[in-house]
This record gives C-alpha cells, structure tokens and sequence, in this order.
C-alpha cells in the first residue's frame, strides 16, 4: 500500500474523529443548557396551584439507646419497644412556590403514637426544586442551575432523538453537593425522571423522582421515593417514604384530620405492600388485646400520660395550632434538651430556648410573641427578653410593642471614681474588692412603628431601665442608692433607598429626663446604624454593618453609657442567629466606658471556601464564614477582631484573634451546638 494513502486515510480518520467529539460536545451544550434554562422559558409559575398528595412511610429503627431521645419527633420510637414503623397521609396542597405551600391534612393513619411525623425534614426532599439554585430548602446545590455548574462535572448520553441522559456528579466531594442522573426531553429540557444520592444534616438519602408531564406540574415530581438512613451517636433509624400526586381523589374540604382507616383504604392511589400490611395487621392484634388487671392498666394509662406526653414535650419541640380557623400558632424549643447550649471563652457555658407564637385577627393584623429565655452557669444569671407585638397594619409594617427583659449585666461608667470623690476615706482595699462597677439591668420598651412608604419608616416611644447594684450590702453601707433609674423619649426613622434588599440606615434619638416616677439620670444620646446583607448565588453572602453613637448630654448621675446598637448580647443565637455583626472577644466594660463609639463589621459566608476543599474534612463542612470587626472608643484606637468560623451537622465553632491599638490582645473560640436546628 503506497505511503501517499497511507497518510490521507489517516487525516481522514484524524477529521472525522475531530468532527465527532465536535458535534457531541455542541449535544452536551445543548441539552445541559436547555435544561439550565427551562423554568425560565416557562410560561406558567406553580403558585397557586392545587393538588392532592398521598404519602406512606416506613421506618425502622436497626440501633438506638437512650440518646435518641433527644432528638426532635424520635421520641416516640426511643420510647416505644417496636422496631418497625408504618404510616399514610393524605394533604391537600396549595403552592405558594415550588417548596412552599399551605398543606391542609385530611386523613392520617398509621401505627406512630398519635399519629406523628417523624423525621420531618425527608419532607422535603419529597419535593425538589430541581431548577432552583438549592434543591432542599436553602440547602443542597442543584446541579441543573446554570450557575452552580463550576462544581459538577457532567456527562451527556443522546438516548434517542428526543431524550437525554444526563449524569453529573460533584468536582469536590461535600455536604452541599449530590450526585445522581436524570433523563431530560432534549427539545425543551425538561426533566422526566432524576435520581440523586447525597448526604446533609445527618441523613444519607437516594432520591427518585417522575417529574410532572408538563406546564406548572412539570416542576413537582408527580411521584417520588426517598429511601435514607439517619446515624446518630450509635442510633440507626432507616426510613423508606413514597409520595403519589396524580389524578388521586378530591375529598370535601369538611375532611380533616381523619384517621379512618376505612377513608384511607377508599382513596388509597397505589396498593400497599404486603410488608405494610402485615405491620398494619401486627398493631392492630396487639392494640385489641384486653388487659388482664385493673392495676396493669392503671399502670399504662400512667405511663402514656408521664413519658409519651410530658416527655414527649419535654426533650422535643412543642408546637401547635389554635383557634377557629387555625389562625393561631405556638412554637417552644425544648426545655430539658442539652442541644441547645452553647460556649464561648468569656461567657462560659449557657443555656438558650425561644418561645414564639402569633394569633391573626385578620389577614392583615395579628399579635405575635418572640420571647428568648436564657442562663449562664459561669455567672448563675437568668436572663429573658419578651416583646408582645401587636401588628395593626401587615403591609405597612404598621405595629405597637411592649418589651420587657432583664438580665443584660452592664458596667457603670465612673461610679467607682464618683465614690472616691465623694467618700475620701474609703481606702483603694474597700473600692477594689467590692463589685461596684456591676449592675443588673431590667427595663420595658415601649414603641411604635409605621412605614410611610417602603423606603421610610419612623418609629417612636420610650425606655425605661432599672439598673440594681451586684454588691447591694455595699451600696446600703455607705447609704448610697442600691438601684438607679432612667426613663427615656425616643425617635428613630429608618431610610431603606433601595427598598428592603438594600442596605438599611437607621437614625436614632434618645432623651434621658429626670423627675418622671423614679428616673434620676438625664442624658442624651444619638446613634446612627447601617446594615447590608448582600446575597449572592451559591448559597454566598455577604454582611456589612457600620455605625456609630454619642453621648453629647451627660448629667453628673448618669453613671451609665449604655447605646442601644452598641452593647453585649449575653443570650447569642446559633449561626443563623447573631453570629455576625458581634465581637466577640471585646472585654464587657468596654461597652459601657466612653462617650462614643464607632464601628464597622463584616462577615462573608460561603459553602466551599476553604477547609471544605480538604479531602476528608471538607466532606461534612456545610457553610464557612470569614469575619473582620473594627472599633473605635475611648482607650481603643483602634480594636480589630478577626476570625473564620464553619459549622456542619454537629457544631458550629469560630476561633478569633483581637489587637488593641495595633498589639496582639488574645485569642478565643465560640462553640454553638446545631444538632438538628433544621428539625
């Protein structure tokens, strides 16, 4: 064979080859991007879309001890003796988004102690938002968003002319990323099925889902399966959960949390398994069997009232509904549940929970309480803070609220040079060793607000503190005032000019005047405040908080320089709450010493940053933050606070290193435990 056709067969190989990965790669473009822009090419949005939906469970529990009572809605199963749990409900739903909606309960049946839901949270994973840049709630990369693209890598496979198999799984392994396939129309790029396996929050899930045929529905899966397992210091529940929500039953809206087995049986979409059954039929023999002896069932009937319902509310989240039409609700973290503690090197150790409620007049006013109790161990302080609101214009954030609280220690500003002024012959050993610098505060808020438009709002009312010395056999020795008061006019407006997704800049007066009741302090006091939480795609943001205050009014008894955005917060949240915009290691007496303040905070906040690109660790790491503070007051010119926090299914922790005008002044380390904040 001559050498001339040896070389044009092989250049035309060399180009046919070349045009072949050319034209699958123009494939691969364009189906990922068809489907990358398929919810924006739609014509039809899901809100306000209705439906029914059918779900069945089934969980069982391999591994548990007692541990697994302090899990939120795993009560019942830590202390129920069976091993296997079966149930069925059917809702009907009412989309406000792709995973948000307004789920009325019509029927409820099955073998969990008054009929509860466990492990809320596979909710839902049983309704994906596949196009959106999360597909759990705000957690989860999606991997069919455009811009979540740079962490997948893909695979495109041409099935037939008119589908496409699409698999992608994560370029570093973590929390936040899945890994899966889906089959997707190559026209429009829409998805007919996905599956998709991940682990977050300590669930480890596979996910299978038949998305709807088309228009809003196609954004839903009209049937989907989760199968996951939940691991939990030596606990193992595993659970599989099936959802139908096509063409099922209408049933009177008069139906309403029914647990008729017979209406279930009637309207039941797909037979149930023959496993189901035979549970169903197990719970059923053991609920009929007669007891014996009066005392045994005295016995029982005291346990289902001591353990499953007082425990029940004791170590989880109480929570409910009331009223007519259901238009009240109440919310209470758990009262003996360790989870929610919390450690930072000043404060010690403490102790938070939150109460929350609301009940609406009409849809435009209600009246809601958000109270916060707290304790810290190293002090042995009790601290509370209750504001009432009543809300009298909803859409004009129009309210009027009483706050009460106490609790919040704070520093006087000059009351230990005030009484070496006036008491020359107490020797520096009496003034040293006396705690006279510390005062508890206990006061009620009392305002007003009023949005003149969405870029102003004013807000009026008073303040009214009563600060009580620590060491009051002290103050009653030298016949000085145990307790001082203060009551004080306010005025602030807020200018947001580029509506609520701008920053926000806040002005604020405060008058202190003598002679009203027992207030003997008169001060003024002007602050100003502006904060921007910029949010980015990818689950990145960006906080920004600037401010600054002056006392330019201070008589000789106002012992304290007490600002209303520049203080110390002795009940922190957990990250989602106050973890920025605080400095953390400042010493408490700083607040509370100069006349003025200025400060700038800034935190950035991102799901891949740093240690999650490591190997092993970087697996479980589900957000990390970045933090930089900076202060200037009397004696500190200036202080600067930096640190990086992250947090993941177990704790959220942040270590910080401060400087004093320009020298290093120490290090420390914030610890918030997160279990289950999502349950």
């Amino acid at each position: 064979m001559p050498p001339s056709f040896l070389s044009r067969l092989v250049i035309i190989l060399l180009a046919t080859s070349s045009l072949s990965a050319h034209a699958k790669d123009q494939i691969d473009t364009i189906a990922l991007n068809r489907v990358f822009n398929y919810r924006s090419v739609m014509q039809n949005d899901i809100e306000g879309t209705t439906m029914n939906v059918y779900l069945r469970y089934h969980l069982r529990t391999d591994k548990k001890n007692k541990l697994l009572l302090t899990v939120p809605s795993m009560y019942v199963l830590a202390r129920k003796n069976n091993r296997e749990f079966v149930g069925e409900t059917y809702r009907k739903v009412k989309f406000l988004d792709v995973q948000e909606y307004d789920a009325t309960l019509q029927v409820a049946v099955g073998t969990v102690p008054r009929y509860k839901f466990t492990m809320p949270t596979v909710r839902l994973y049983l309704t994906p938002k596949l196009y959106d840049v999360t597909l759990i709630g705000d957690h989860l990369l999606s991997p069919f968003h455009f811009r979540n693209r740079s962490f997948y890598r893909y695979g495109v496979t041409l099935l037939t002319d008119q589908r496409v198999e699409i698999v992608f799984r994560p370029r570093k392994y973590n929390t936040q990323l899945v890994s899966g396939k889906a089959i997707a129309d190559y026209d429009t790029g829409r998805i007919i099925s996905v599956e998709l396996a991940g682990e977050y929050d300590m669930i480890r899930f596979q996910l299978q889902a038949e998305m709807g045929d088309s228009g809003e529905l196609s954004l839903v899966p009209k049937s989907c399966d989760v199968n996951c397992v939940f691991k939990y210091l030596g606990n193992k529940i595993t659970g599989d959960f099936h959802t139908e929500a096509n063409q099922l039953v209408e049933l009177p809206d008069s139906i309403v949390n029914s647990h008729s087995m017979a209406l279930m049986d009637s309207i039941r979409p797909v037979p149930l398994p023959s496993f189901m059954q035979s549970i169903y039929h197990q719970y059923d023999s053991l609920d009929a069997l007669t007891v014996p002896t009066t005392k045994k069932k005295k016995k029982n009937m005291a346990k289902a009232i001591l353990w499953d319902a007082v425990g029940d509310n004791l170590v989880n989240r109480i929570k409910g509904t009331f009223g007519t039409n259901d238009q009240g609700y109440y919310r209470i973290s758990p009262i003996l549940n360790p989870l929610y503690l919390g450690y930072s090197d000043r404060k010690g150790i403490y102790y938070k929970m939150k109460l929350n409620g609301s009940y609406a007049f009409t849809e435009n006013q209600l009246l809601s309480l958000n109270a916060r109790l707290g304790y810290r161990f190293k002090f042995h302080e009790f601290y509370f803070s209750v504001p009432l609101r009543y809300t009298y214009d909803k859409e004009k954030h129009g309210y009027v609220e009483l706050e009460v609280g106490r609790g919040n220690k704070i520093t006087s500003s000059n009351i230990r040079q005030q009484l070496k002024e006036e008491f020359p012959d107490l020797t520096d050993w009496n003034l040293n060793q006396s705690r006279l610098d510390d005062f508890r505060d206990s006061y009620v808020k009392m305002r007003a607000n009023h949005d003149i438009s969405d870029l102003w709002s004013i807000t009026a009312g008073y303040t009214y503190h009563r600060r009580t010395a620590v060491d009051k056999q002290f103050f009653r020795s030298i016949n000085m005032p145990v307790a001082y008061h203060s009551m004080a006019p306010m005025i602030q407006t807020q200018i947001r000019p580029w509506g609520w997704k701008g920053p926000i800049f806040t002005l604020n007066y405060e008058q202190g005047i003598k002679g009203i009741g027992k207030a003997n302090m008169e001060y003024g006091r002007v602050e100003f405040d502006a904060i921007w939480l910029r949010k980015f795609f990818r689950l990145r943001s960006l906080s920004l908080r600037g401010g600054s205050g002056y006392f330019f009014q201070k008589g000789h008894d106002a012992y304290f320089l007490d600002f209303e955005n520049f203080r110390e917060d002795y009940m922190p949240g957990g990250w989602n709450d106050d973890w920025t915009g605080e400095f953390l290691l400042l010493n408490r007496e700083m607040y509370n010493t100069s006349r003025y303040y200025v400060r700038a905070n800034m935190t950035y906040e991102s799901p891949l940053m740093l240690m999650s690109r490591l190997p092993i660790v970087g697996k479980v790491i589900e957000m990390e933050r970045v933090y930089v503070s900076g202060l200037l007051v009397d004696k500190l010119h200036p202080y600067t606070e930096w640190g990086y926090g992250f947090t993941n299914r177990l704790f959220s922790i942040g270590a910080f290193v401060a400087t004093k005008n320009f020298k290093y002044d120490g290090i420390g380390c914030r610890v918030g435990l997160e279990l289950f904040r999502d349950w």
